[in-house]
């Protein structure tokens, strides 16, 4: 058996993995390039046959090659290859390079294919990800690639088609996905599946909640806040307000000047301000520092007149009149809320409105931080009025269910083929008319769900 490993960082190390699964399974392997490797402890340089084969025979191993320079190696002479490819049980060829890069563009005469390969990998890694294609992408001039592009899916699928209109039998590895986003354009790229099925919006945590100010407003909108699992964090100046005891769903609570509240802002952009402090000097200070980030939603609570003073103290102090009116306020859906749990209510339900409107995430905190393996089921079409909306989605598993695409027999059925089938599909469901009806659904419309395995 010979495999070429071929593409970008981090063949070296699937080299290695290779070479302890066969290690595993009793093999004799021989771990060698045909372009550049770095030169490691165990490598034999220069090495004779004779060397090569009592490596083997002693630790079941051997890498080897003929020096290129102080730190690398090349490949070893054809003939002594050949002799040793007869005697192996593997061989593993390292038949590329990247210059540590995670991705790359091969030039014409890369990369160096052994004729005798049984096997070819193609490695791609997600640490290029969101970076700039002149600091990730080895060759990226010979695409003619705008060097300050930041690279996405889309862009390290195109490298990686690439190489597959050259090897089209090449099994695609893609190395280093972290988080639940990463994981699933890596299943579509190793796959071969146009990443563009899906939307990176749909695997944004929910927004997180900045409340200035801890009074009983605030005390309502945190729990409100945390049924709809949004990350909250409470900033005041009042210990007896601003503790644990009273805010005891908050993610953070600080007690703190309102002049130093900043340092606790997050640094997501669909971060959600909520201002309801004591005053009218404390409320200019909040706004003033929410208007200055890159926010979904900046709300402030108060009478007409205690906002209008606000407002026009802003607008003295140069602010533009047309960014002001992007601050909800009054705060809060009208509907007559009277109490302070009604106007939480109200508040988040103002929230709810905007963040659906773009179209964020309604990911819970369990999926988003998931590790677990199984098939993630996504909702990418809805007509009518079936449950849930577009980018939706589950998580099958062999034990359990994460996250919900709307309950009922859709949502059984849709479980059943999580389970029964492999690969990346989707399922067209009808939730009307017989089909509807053999489903025990009374909501009519109809949903596509995409089912893709992670790894």
């Amino acid at each position: 058996m010979i495999i070429s490993i071929i593409g970008s960082g981090g063949k070296t190390t699937r080299m290695k993995e290779l070479l302890h699964q066969y290690k595993e399974e009793g093999k004799t392997v021989l771990m060698t390039t045909s372009t550049h490797m770095r030169i490691e402890e165990d490598t034999l340089v220069d090495p004779t046959y004779e060397e090569i084969h009592e490596e083997i025979k002693n630790k079941g191993y051997a890498f080897a090659g003929n020096r290129f320079d102080e730190s690398k190696i090349k490949a070893l002479d054809q003939d002594l290859l050949n002799q040793l490819k007869k005697e192996v049980d593997v061989v593993l060829i390292e038949a590329d390079g990247s210059r540590g890069m995670p991705l790359k563009v091969p030039a014409d005469y890369e990369p160096v294919i052994d004729e005798d390969t049984d096997e070819i990998i193609l490695i791609t890694s997600m640490k290029g990800l969101g970076k700039r294609v002149k600091d990730v992408v080895h060759r990226y001039e010979l695409l003619d690639l705008d060097p300050e592009k930041i690279v996405d899916g889309a862009l390290i699928q195109q490298l990686v088609r690439y190489y597959i209109k050259r090897y089209p039998d090449a099994v695609i590895e893609v190395k280093q996905p972290e988080g639940l986003y990463q994981r699933t354009l890596a299943s579509l790229i190793e796959h071969n599946v146009d990443v563009t099925c899906i939307q990176k919006e749909w695997f944004m945590p929910q927004p997180k909640l900045v409340l200035l100010g801890a009074g009983h407003v605030s005390q309502y909108v945190e729990k409100t806040a945390h049924l709809l699992d949004f990350y909250t964090i409470v900033i005041d100046n009042r210990e007896e307000f601003a503790n644990k005891n009273i805010f005891t769903e908050a993610q953070e609570v600080h007690c703190v000047n309102y002049e130093e509240a900043e340092q606790y802002f997050p640094k997501e952009e669909n971060t959600c301000y909520v201002i309801m402090t004591r005053g009218h000097k404390d409320d200019k200070v909040c706004l003033k520092k929410a208007l200055d980030q890159k926010a979904l939603y900046v709300g402030m609570i108060g009478s007409k007149g205690k906002v209008k003073k606000t407002m026009d103290a802003l607008i003295e102090e140069g602010y533009d009149e047309s960014l002001l009116k992007q601050v909800h306020a009054p705060i809060g859906l009208p509907i007559n809320s009277q109490t302070p749990a009604e106007i939480a209510i109200s508040i988040m339900a103002e929230i709810i409105q905007i963040k659906n409107t773009h179209q964020y995430s309604t990911m819970t905190s369990d999926l988003y931080h998931t590790k677990e393996k199984g098939t993630l089921c996504i909702i990418t079409f809805k007509e009518g009025s079936a449950p849930r909306g577009v980018g939706s989605m589950m998580l099958v598993t062999d034990e359990k269910i994460i996250e919900t695409i709307g309950g009922g027999r859709v949502e059984y059925q849709a479980i059943c083929d999580a389970r029964n089938e492999e690969g990346i599909r989707s399922h067209h469901y009808e939730l009307s008319n017989k089909e509807g009806a053999t489903l025990g659904m009374i909501c009519g419309g109809r949903n596509e769900v995409l089912f893709i395995p992670l790894k």
